[in-house]
């Protein structure tokens, strides 16, 4: 079951994470706290159900992986929260880390986060210095300049921008969500026997799901319960956020996350693994991804 498989991979991530932050300092503490909010480490279980059918890399690498994008997800999320950004004050059910710890601190804790995103792959003791560099390479791409930094730029550049288009949501959208869903995918797969083409639809596959992530994720800014999401709902409304329920519509917007997940599962059967279970899990990842409430 996935929820079985979901809870395995948050117990594990969450116990390598405490171990690696301590908790010896403000700063610790801080990066521990959002990092260890109760979570639905979907970034963490893809890198797992992704590795799953590749024989060349060891569970242990995975966990450090997943505990690598987790914490980079945790320093976004802190840095999102802040009033020079989002300005929301409630995360995961919990007062945002500014709130908790002040401004400077949390800017400081999503700094450390980030960096020692990038120290726990280095520090991997059974990863190839080749697979090192391209997990380091991918996670880097993924948040930095062309990725997920670029996309908060474009996304609070265009508060109150009453011009644009479903196409510049969707690049704003891939940025911002899908390059580290994407991400995380392809780490899963880092020095694995899969060919060129088995690769490209994992990318695809990767692109689709990340882009019903984030509309799903505007969905339930609108219908959702603060309760359940774990924030504040209407955040987008009141940061006048360009959204796709604000350009399309609900009803359309649900219909489009719903046709990208098709076509990613389409993707995803064709794509060729010894291990078919690994196929199930990121299929039902999938699908998770859009039945979710929070």
């Amino acid at each position: 079951m996935l929820e079985v498989f979901l809870s395995s991979v948050q117990a594990k991530v969450k116990s390598k994470i405490k171990n690696i932050i301590g908790e010896s300092n403000t700063i610790e503490k801080s990066m521990s706290y959002t990092s260890l909010l109760p979570s639905k480490m979907v970034r963490a279980g893809l890198i797992m159900a992704s590795g799953e059918s590749n024989t060349n890399i060891h569970e242990s690498s995975l966990i450090n992986m997943a505990c690598s994008i987790e914490m980079m997800h945790s320093y976004s999320l802190i840095h999102d929260d802040l009033p020079c950004m989002d300005d929301d004050d409630i995360r995961r059910g919990s007062p945002s880390n500014h709130v908790v710890f002040g401004e400077a601190n949390a800017v400081l804790a999503g700094d450390a986060l980030q960096a020692l995103a990038f120290q726990v792959i280095s520090e991997d003791e059974i990863l190839k210095d080749r697979q090192k560099v391209e997990a380091i390479r991918l996670l880097a791409s993924a948040c930095g300049k062309n990725g997920m930094v670029y996309g908060q730029h474009l996304d609070i550049e265009n508060e109150n921008n009453k011009y644009v288009t479903q196409s510049d949501l969707e690049e704003i959208h891939h940025l911002k969500t899908g390059r580290l869903i994407e991400c995380s995918i392809l780490m899963g797969q880092i020095g694995s026997n899969l060919d060129l083409e088995d690769q490209e639809k994992l990318i695809k596959f990767s692109r689709k799901i990340g882009l019903a992530f984030q509309i799903k994720d505007d969905v339930l800014d609108i219908v959702g319960s603060s309760e359940k999401l774990g924030k504040n709902k209407l955040s987008d409304v009141k940061n006048d956020k360009s959204t796709y329920v604000k350009i399309v519509g609900i009803e359309n917007a649900i219909k489009r996350y719903e046709a990208l997940t098709e076509e990613a599962l389409v993707l995803l059967k064709n794509v060729s693994h010894d291990n078919g279970e690994q196929n199930d899990k990121l299929k039902n990842l999938a699908k998770y991804i859009i039945n979710r409430e929070s």
